[in-house]
């Protein structure tokens, strides 16, 4: 497996940026990322697309032989441990689309959480990279707040691609008091297998 950035010039938002967001930073947030690893359990490899200021690496309880959490608010960090035992941990400052990706069909679990990706120059999120990735995958997690009109407009061409089937839906309401009475306190998990999951 190897990840490699392809243009850190690109990325124009500092790290940390955003940390005042609500949603991120109550309860209910270690719960959604806590939901997450549970599914990521049967992958050698985690990648995550948008784990923002809370990756999901400290929620793993598995031992991946490597983590990577990409976010343009994330903080960069990089180790050779998890949970101890060997294993490439990387949090890189950088788009979805500004990575090129090796890793073997079937050998990671994507996570998704907080989905809300945005288009990239004049690239659309919802296009042939996004799409191999999830494809490939042996599980995949989305979550997001179907409130939101950009997510709630992109994760239906997820979930009925013909390259997944889904193998569980969950609607939750977080009581976090931070969030309550925005759109943010409801969310919506799915469970995505792929030819490469694990029966």
């Amino acid at each position: 497996m190897q990840v490699n950035l392809k243009d850190a010039a690109a990325v124009s938002e500092a790290p940390g940026a955003g940390k005042d967001i609500p949603h991120l930073a109550g309860i209910g947030a270690t719960m959604r990322q806590v939901f997450a690893a549970h599914f990521m359990r049967d992958c050698p490899h985690v990648l995550e697309i948008g784990g923002h200021i809370r990756p999901i690496t400290p929620y793993l309880t598995h031992h991946p032989l490597s983590v990577t959490s990409l976010d343009p608010k994330t903080e960069a960090y990089e180790a050779h441990e998890l949970n101890g035992k060997q294993c490439l941990v990387r949090h890189i400052q950088a788009k979805f689309q500004q990575i090129d990706y090796h890793y073997q069909p079937g050998s990671y679990g994507l996570v998704l959480l907080g989905y809300s990706l945005k288009p990239f120059g004049h690239k659309d999120p919802l296009g042939a990279l996004l799409f191999s990735l999830i494809d490939n995958a042996r599980t995949v997690v989305i979550e997001y707040a179907p409130e939101l009109e950009r997510a709630a407009s992109q994760v239906p061409h997820i979930v009925s691609r013909p390259t997944v089937t889904i193998r569980g839906q969950f609607d939750l309401r977080l009581h976090d008091p931070e969030i309550a009475d925005t759109p943010y306190a409801a969310r919506r998990f799915y469970v995505l297998d792929t030819r490469y999951s694990v029966s």
